[in-house]
């Protein structure tokens, strides 16, 4: 067992208005995340010092959005990820990235999505950051709606 401090930082931005024009909004919005670890030497249990440095796994989410249109990313940053994360995913980038377009009952999102049929036993796609789980689908769906509960999903991607 080893001895470890850890720090938790989440920070929102709830969001910043910029005005296009009279009838469209443009809002920013998005947030921060940063899990940090500092090892500490405990002779004890036998866990040892990194050289002073923190172990982080920092995300930053940003959303801009106006009336028919949204785009979004995330960045991740894992230069120097948390013990259990896989090293292939050491490094920084921007794994999840979006364009969603809407108008009247359409909606067409291309990129990155998440998307669940039912309870999810055909197909569910969910992101849990501190299992180190983002199974995003890279691809396209169009969601349209023709009539008050009639829902057609169309969606491809890997």
């Amino acid at each position: 067992m080893k001895r470890w401090m850890m720090i938790g930082l989440l920070i929102g931005m709830s969001g910043v208005s910029l005005h296009a024009q009279e009838s469209d909004k443009l809002r920013l919005s998005g947030s921060i995340q940063s899990d940090m670890l500092l090892a500490q030497k405990d002779s004890t249990t036998g866990a040892e010092a990194t050289d002073g440095r923190f172990l982080t796994n920092t995300y930053l989410d940003l959303k801009l959005s106006s009336r028919y249109v949204e785009a979004g990313a995330r960045l991740e940053y894992l230069k120097h990820p948390l013990p259990g994360y896989e090293n292939d995913f050491k490094g920084w980038g921007v794994p999840y990235a979006y364009l969603k377009g809407r108008y009247k009952n359409a909606e067409l999102t291309l990129g990155s999505f998440y998307e669940q049929f039912g309870s999810g036993f055909i197909l569910r796609s969910y992101e849990e950051r501190s299992l180190g789980i983002d199974n995003s689908l890279q691809g396209a769906r169009l969601n349209y709606r023709p009539w008050a509960g009639v829902a057609v999903k169309v969606l491809t991607g890997r």
